[in-house]
C-alpha cells in the first residue's frame, strides 16, 4: 500500500515536471537589448551640414593661388603644420593628400601679387614654400 502511494506521488509529480507552462512576456524578456542615441547638437555639426547642403546645391569653383609649404610624408606634414600655426597663427593651413605625398598648403588669395606679398613673409621660416594655381569650392573661402 505505502508503495503504491508512493509511486502514485512519484507518477504525479513527474506529470508536473514536464506539462510547466511557459507564459512568454515580452516586458521581461532579457534576450532584447534597448539602446538609447543621444543627439548632441554643436555649433560644428550645423557647420558641416551648412556646408553639404551648399555642396549638393553646386557650389562654384574659383580659382585661387595657394602657397604650399611641405610635400611628403605625414609625420612631416604634420609638423610643418604646426609649426606654421606657432609662427602664423592668424592664417588658415590645412593639409591634404594627394597620392603619395601629403601637402600642407596655406592661404587662399585671389591674386598672384597678394600671394607673392605673403611668400616674402612665409619663405624666413619655410625656404622651399611657393606658390601654385587651385581651383576651390566657394565654401573654402
Amino acid at each position: 500500500m505505502k508503495t503504491r502511494i508512493i509511486l502514485t506521488g512519484a507518477f504525479i509529480l513527474c506529470l508536473n515536471l514536464n506539462a510547466q507552462e511557459w507564459d512568454y512576456n515580452e516586458s521581461t524578456d532579457s534576450s532584447k537589448i534597448e539602446a538609447t542615441i543621444n543627439f548632441v547638437n554643436t555649433i560644428k555639426v550645423d557647420d558641416l551640414l551648412d556646408k553639404k547642403k551648399r555642396i549638393e546645391k553646386g557650389s562654384k569653383l574659383v580659382t585661387v593661388y595657394r602657397i604650399q609649404i611641405y610635400s611628403g610624408s605625414r609625420l612631416g606634414s604634420n609638423e610643418a603644420q604646426s609649426k606654421f600655426k606657432r609662427k602664423f597663427p592668424e592664417l588658415i593651413v590645412e593639409t591634404s593628400y594627394e597620392q603619395p605625398y601629403f601637402k600642407t598648403k596655406i592661404g587662399a588669395y585671389r591674386t598672384k601679387l597678394d600671394a607673392h606679398r605673403a611668400l616674402t613673409n612665409i619663405q624666413k621660416s619655410f625656404i622651399d614654400a611657393f606658390i601654385f594655381e587651385e581651383k576651390i569650392g566657394v565654401e573654402k573661402l
